[in-house]
């Protein structure tokens, strides 16, 4: 299936030795004529389509409930934390660059179905360039710390509080993030509107004072 031959590439780490050897694995494991991609991924030990794509649906949201579910099920299924942040720094790349170029991403992101292309366009349209790139720094952050870490859990579940603080969400149960817009690049929160509410009447009372006759 498409896709199925970037992860072979990807997994053998650019030795062509390694690739085809994965590449024979992966044909003597599969029934039929045609090598599954989600089949090829589960034995590459990739992390799933699907929760890729509810953890970033979950940073868009500002669902922190959303993304630590996300954690758990990465833990619970047994699978390698640090392929999973892998595997997420991969997909913001992808946002990235099909942010960047559009349609154009097809000539960068080879192998992707036009399915995937068009699940790749609309997330991307849910974050600006800036809180892509922050979401990048951050679990590439996160991927570097994770070197001979006793805590896996710990540092993926700090990861999604950067993340989710990044893009100003509530963690109050559940609630709408009281700046869900700033991921698209609108306004500033509410609470930077104070200063100036009481900056309102100081300037008035300076203005009184001015505009009072001075004593003989």
């Amino acid at each position: 299936e498409a896709g199925v031959l970037p992860l072979v590439v990807r997994a053998g780490g650019g030795s062509a030795r390694d690739t085809l050897s994965l590449l024979d694995q992966l044909i003597a494991g599969t029934d039929g004529a045609q090598i599954q991609y989600e089949l090829a991924s589960q034995l590459l030990g990739f992390t799933a389509q699907g929760l890729l794509e509810s953890t970033v649906r979950a940073f868009a949201d500002g669902d922190a409930a959303g993304a630590i579910e996300s954690v758990d099920a990465v833990i619970q299924s047994g699978q390698d934390p640090r392929r999973f942040v892998e595997d997420l720094l991969e997909r913001i790349r992808d946002l990235i660059v099909v942010k960047a170029t559009g349609e154009g991403a097809r000539g960068v992101l080879r192998g992707v179905t036009d399915d995937e292309l068009a699940g790749l366009v609309d997330a991307a349209a849910r974050f600006s360039p800036a809180a892509l790139t922050a979401i990048a720094d951050t679990v590439n952050t996160t991927l570097t710390e994770m070197v001979g870490v006793t805590s896996p859990r710990v540092q993926l579940e700090l990861m999604v509080a950067r993340i989710l603080v990044a893009m100003r969400a509530e963690f109050a149960g559940g609630g709408a993030p009281a700046g869900q817009q700033d991921a698209r690049g609108a306004a500033a929160p509410v609470a930077q509107a104070a200063p100036e509410r009481d900056a309102a009447p100081a300037r008035s009372a300076s203005a009184e004072r001015a505009a009072a006759p001075e004593p003989p």
